[in-house]
């Protein structure tokens, strides 16, 4: 399908929408700080977690998912239920409530309650340089790396191209627009997105004539072969994402979530949490995250695993399978939707990288330059050198553009990292020994841990080391076996060094309120935490029931997809009068009295609320 007039003033409509909008937005988040960055806090948390998707949804989603679609199959939901599922709603119910209540400018301002100031100098100013200088640059990167890989099979653009028409306007909108600008756009950039991709997926399946007919194409190109195709759970053996990978993935991305709001791994959400109006609104921004994100996810990936059968030359090994959505767009899409589809995905570029670049510059100004260089200047100032802060994050991701092909590489390499620390994260919440040393323990130790299972043995196989080959293991067991070693590295730093002074562990708890063992503070609080998991639990099996039953439905099994939905009716239900009474009881718990809470249990607080 060759580009025609049509498509390119749906494009250009798009393009100046999102431009009007943000000279909009200009005087509102040019007026102060909390303004340009949080939105005056008067975000609904509806929309926060719309925004959140469009910040996770990125067409990074459309070629990295839809590129390992091809090669798994109907079981690649389980990549993202099992990577975000469980961790969105341990986030949002263990401890959305609690950031919100700290009503901090940046999470990083975390670390100056929680430990002394040395620890907390050193964990903030490397978390800060982490965050605006490694993690947003590189998501930031991959995102516009995806939008060439989507561009160019359909239109034949180079990365420079693709490039030039991406990122002037990306970086103008957020420039002007500040965070409220952002996220309303956002909004209006997943209508656009879901109505791109839903129209996709449909042509697809008209391609093949129905889902029936789909399903049996499928199952004649691959029964004999890899039946696996058609299977809902990851199979026990599997060269790019068997069963194991699949709970390695779960339990090293959801173990620790959510103490850190502003992780290497996952995007901006502490923004998110700070920027809602009221704590359970906090909680309402992670549900809707989870549903909507998955959904997405769900349009981009079916129709990838039908585009095995039309080409079935990138399921073969070191096949570049990422481009498999753009090439379902040339193929599929006839004019108009073309148009609409760029767009859609012109739609998810910005508002991932406006996302990264307004975070990004966000803990650049409050966490690096304001902590550290000037530290009295006027709110105008700060903003400029935010703005400024923004080209260089920018200048940085389209270095990486240039230095990086295969995005789920990336992405592996840089929740690898992250999940060396993800225990230490609820540590510093949950358990009153947890210490400033044991944090840097964390932090500093876990990335060398990182280095000596993960880049070591490529480093010897590199220097030719005969036996090298034997220490290289799967990226999943990579994973787990960082996480132990790095809490087993923490856990003893934190026994053999003195604890924090009781003074700064009483401040915090008084201020956070938080659950856990916190010895004089508040007695032994693990009930609640166990209750909370529970409850988080439940929402997650919701949410992949409801995924599990649309994907029986693409593959025209009708009667589970029902069964399976109804199911998710039922447990969503259960969930929101469990979360609505777990929140109001963390809400009356804050302001009832230290001697109560020693004394009475979870149960006989709930049934005062």
């Amino acid at each position: 399908m060759n580009w025609n007039q049509l498509d390119l003033w749906i494009v250009i409509s798009y393009l100046l929408l999102m431009l009007g909008m943000s000279l909009w937005h200009r005087r509102f988040s040019g007026s102060n700080l909390e303004n340009f960055f949080l939105g005056g806090r008067k975000i609904p948390g509806w929309l926060n977690g719309i925004s959140y998707t469009a910040a996770l949804v990125s067409p990074d989603a459309a070629t990295g998912y839809g590129g390992l679609a091809v090669v798994t199959g109907a079981f690649i939901s389980w990549w993202y239920l099992s990577r975000f599922g469980l961790a969105l709603f341990f986030g949002g119910v263990l401890f959305a409530v609690f950031w919100r209540r700290l009503n901090l400018f940046t999470t990083l301002e975390f670390y100056d309650l929680r430990f002394p100031p040395r620890a907390a100098a050193a964990m903030r100013l490397w978390i800060a340089i982490r965050t605006s200088m490694i993690a947003m640059p590189a998501w930031t990167g991959i995102t516009l790396l995806a939008a060439y890989k989507i561009m160019g099979p359909a239109f034949g653009l180079t990365k420079a191209e693709t490039l030039y028409l991406v990122v002037p306007i990306s970086f103008l909108f957020v420039f002007f627009s500040g965070y409220k600008g952002v996220v309303i756009s956002n909004l209006i950039q997943m209508v656009i997105f879901f109505a791109g991709t839903l129209t996709l997926a449909a042509l697809t399946l008209a391609h093949f004539g129905g889902a029936a007919a789909m399903t049996a194409a499928l199952g004649h190109a691959f029964n004999g072969t890899h039946p696996e195709v058609l299977q809902l759970m990851p199979p026990g053996e599997h060269p790019v994402f068997p069963l194991a990978a699949a709970m390695a993935w779960m339990v090293g991305q959801s173990i620790g979530y959510g103490g850190d709001a502003a992780p290497m791994g996952g995007a901006m959400e502490g923004q998110r949490i700070l920027s809602t109006r009221t704590p359970a609104e906090a909680l309402t921004m992670y549900v809707v995250t989870a549903i909507s994100m998955f959904l997405l996810l769900l349009l981009v990936t079916l129709p990838s695993i039908s585009a095995a059968v039309i080409w079935p030359e990138l399921r073969v090994e070191g096949a570049d399978r990422e481009l498999v959505y753009g090439k379902l767009m040339k193929t599929m899409l006839p004019a108009g939707a073309m148009g609409l589809l760029v767009a859609a995905m012109m739609a998810a570029t910005m508002s991932t990288v406006g996302d990264n670049l307004n975070f990004g510059s966000q803990v650049l100004v409050s966490d690096i330059y304001r902590r550290w260089f000037v530290k009295k200047a006027s709110e105008k100032h700060y903003m400029l050198i935010g703005k400024i802060g923004m080209a260089l994050i920018l200048s940085l991701a389209v270095a990486v553009v240039f230095n990086v092909s295969i995005i789920t590489d990336v992405a592996i390499f840089m929740l690898q990292l992250s999940a060396a620390e993800l225990p230490a994260n609820w540590a510093q919440w949950w358990w009153w020994r947890f210490n400033g040393a044991a944090r840097i323990a964390a932090s500093f130790g876990g990335a060398a841990i990182f280095c000596i299972v993960v880049l070591g043995p490529k480093l010897l196989m590199y220097l030719h080391v005969p036996w090298a080959p034997q220490l290289v293991l799967p990226w999943w067991w990579q994973t787990l076996v960082v996480m132990a070693l790095t809490t087993a590295l923490w856990v003893t730093v934190a026994l053999m060094t003195p604890p924090d002074p009781a003074e700064l562990l009483h401040s915090f708890y008084e201020r956070a309120r938080p659950l856990g063992w916190w010895k004089q503070h508040s007695g032994n609080m693990i009930q609640p935490i166990v209750r909370g998991m529970g409850i988080a639990v439940i929402g997650f099996g919701a949410t992949a029931m409801l995924i599990t039953g649309l994907t029986q439905a693409w593959f025209a099994r009708y009667w589970p997809c029902a069964w399976l939905l109804s199911g998710s009716l039922v447990l969503f239900f259960v969930f929101r009068k469990m979360a609505n009474r777990y929140l109001s009881w963390l809400a009356a718990r804050a302001t009832v009295s230290r001697a109560v809470l020693e004394q009475q249990s979870f149960e006989s607080l709930s049934q005062k609320v």
